[in-house]
């Protein structure tokens, strides 16, 4: 499976008004986050590059950045 570190940038004035951690928390379920910064709304996460576009798509993301990408046979470890 493709692996990919991703920097996602979150809108706070997003018309869905989804905060940062409600993105946070949808993108826990498609892999794991490494960092939440409240401060300058910036998520860094890892994720299977297929689901890039799926991020993408989350409504109050105003940018993903792939980082990195590297193949694991296993997905990433989920954090608590």
């Amino acid at each position: 499976m493709w692996m990919s570190d991703c920097i996602i940038v979150v809108n706070r004035n997003n018309v869905d008004r989804n905060g940062i951690e409600d993105i946070a928390a949808a993108v826990r379920e498609l892999g794991a986050v490494a960092q939440v910064d409240e401060q300058r709304f910036v998520i860094e996460a890892t994720i299977p590059a297929d689901e890039i576009p799926t991020v993408s798509a989350m409504e109050g993301v105003t940018y993903v950045r792939c980082v990195f990408s590297y193949f694991s046979e296993k997905p990433p470890a989920r954090t608590a």
